[in-house]
């Protein structure tokens, strides 16, 4: 199965970026959520409140993840947590668990990353092809 989409160009910048599907399978909450393909990020980063309105209490989490990268010469801080993840386009899909730091010091604007554990290890293939304008999810 494999999943093709455009780069969307933002500040002359061609950014891979697509619609996901998150659910907590503790509350069977879920949201469509924008994230960006993110190959030097190590795990998957997202907001923290977008645990809240998975139903996920942060507070509970008595495990702390540092992470950097995101913001220049800062070490951040978010809580681990195991979602499910789904990848659709045109009427096919890719549900899987995912691996997850939600962090209140990343910017709640922003698209949330998806990174090499929790998302790129769950396909076969991860191809960006910029002279074409788009990138490749392939899972077989």
């Amino acid at each position: 199965m494999q999943f093709k989409y455009p780069f969307q160009v933002i500040y002359n910048d061609k950014i891979p970026v697509l619609d996901i599907r998150i659910t907590n399978k503790d509350t069977d909450k879920a949201t469509s959520y924008r994230a960006m393909l993110d190959s030097g990020a190590f795990a998957n980063v997202f907001h923290s409140e977008i645990a809240g309105v998975l139903g996920i209490d942060l507070s509970k989490i008595k495990e702390t993840l540092p992470f950097g990268g995101v913001k220049e010469a800062q070490q951040m801080k978010g809580k681990p947590y195991v979602i499910e993840l789904m990848v659709i386009q045109k009427g096919k899909s890719y549900k899987f668990d995912s691996y997850v730091i939600f962090s209140d010091e990343v910017s709640n604007t922003g698209f949330a990353l998806l990174g090499r554990q929790g998302f790129f290890d769950q396909f076969d293939e991860v191809c960006f092809n910029y002279k074409n304008d788009k990138f490749y999810l392939q899972k077989n």
